[in-house]
């Protein structure tokens, strides 16, 4: 009788490092949640992209090194944790004024890096087998550091260019190493829960604000169908993510997952995205046309993250994930209707 391979799972100290992640991802949620005059400024839009790339940068960097590598022994636990301290100075940090506050977020990114360059040289110190990974791993990252750091010579917006073209080059470093780093897979049951756990959190903190108008004490039917919607919106995207994670991902044979990795992004801003939408339908602060912007701006990100990593056949041969699709399109499109109706509602008030 043959033992079936022991499944990698995450640990406690991923759901830990999870949450001080979550707190920086809904910092930079909150720059899209504060409309002006019922609009949401294009360059809101743009700073809310510009801060969540390298604070999910920073997740995904460990995320992947635990997914390969992890020791489980107390050195890594205080790396990781050092890495959980920086990460916590990066959320303090992001502010809708994010010039003010550039200097402190970019050290705080740099630390973060860092610890896990120390980290890839550790574990290849003690495994002389996968230095020819480790090494230019470390190389490529260290590169991209040294021009993120050199931004903070530079006044906005070259200062950003610069952060970018660093961050680039990280990103560049594994795609350049696919061939290296498929010698050592990740793992097809540790990787889909971890990017699935930080998933399930974001719908959680979606839950959370859209809550929001039912604590205030000032409910009308308007506002009460608004939430139920929402939910259904945010039910019915769950729905797609989870059946398709389940049927595609679990298990599988996933080779270096960078479509995987590099797909979360989109998807994590278009979840950060469509959580303020959600929340929008029920408070009615956003003009129509903003509304249904930001909307289609979520929708476009979400679904064709999904797109990217599954293909897009996927999405629409599994009857159960083309029913949850429409699902959450017309509750979408119902939110936004019922929103247009909060405002008109509010500005007959205001008469």
């Amino acid at each position: 009788m043959t033992e079936e391979p022991e499944v990698k799972r995450a640990n406690w100290l991923e759901l830990f490092f999870d949450l001080v992640f979550v707190y920086a991802i809904a910092k930079a949620t909150h720059v899209i949640a504060t409309p002006h005059g019922g609009q949401v400024p294009l360059e809101d839009y743009g700073l809310f992209l510009l801060i969540m790339i390298p604070v999910w940068w920073a997740w995904t960097g460990h995320t992947l090194f635990t997914n390969r590598f992890d020791t489980g022994d107390s050195t890594h636990r205080m790396l990781t944790l050092a890495q959980m301290l920086a990460a916590l100075f990066l959320a303090a940090f992001i502010n809708p004024d994010f010039d003010a506050t550039y200097t402190g977020f970019l050290l705080s990114y740099l630390a973060i890096r860092l610890l896990l360059i120390a980290m890839y040289l550790r574990v290849g110190s003690k495994r002389p087998g996968i230095a020819p990974i480790t090494k230019p791993m470390s190389m490529g990252f260290g590169l991209g550091l040294v021009v993120v750091a050199c931004s903070c010579f530079f006044d906005p917006p070259w200062r950003y260019a610069v952060l970018y073209a660093g961050i680039f080059i990280e990103f560049m470093t594994p795609i350049l190493l696919r061939s290296r780093l498929s010698t050592i897979p990740v793992d097809g049951h540790h990787l889909p829960e971890r990017f699935g756990l930080l998933t399930i959190i974001l719908f959680g903190e979606s839950v959370v604000a859209l809550g929001a108008p039912l604590s205030t004490g000032h409910l009308s039917v308007g506002s009460v169908a608004a939430v139920v919607v929402g939910f259904v919106v945010l039910s019915a995207a769950w729905w797609v993510y989870f059946v398709l994670t389940d049927e595609m991902l679990v298990g599988r044979d996933l080779g270096n997952g960078q479509r995987i990795i590099y797909g979360h992004l989109p998807l994590y801003a278009g979840l950060a995205v469509l959580a303020n939408f959600v929340r929008f339908g029920a408070d009615a602060a956003l003009s129509t046309g903003a509304h249904l912007a930001m909307g289609a701006f979520g929708l476009a990100l979400f679904l064709g993250a999904l797109g990217f990593i599954h293909g897009a056949v996927a999405l629409c041969e599994r009857p159960r994930v083309r029913l949850a699709i429409l699902v959450l399109l017309a509750g979408s499109a119902a939110l936004l209707g019922l929103g247009a109706l909060g405002v008109e509602g509010a500005g007959g008030a205001s008469h």
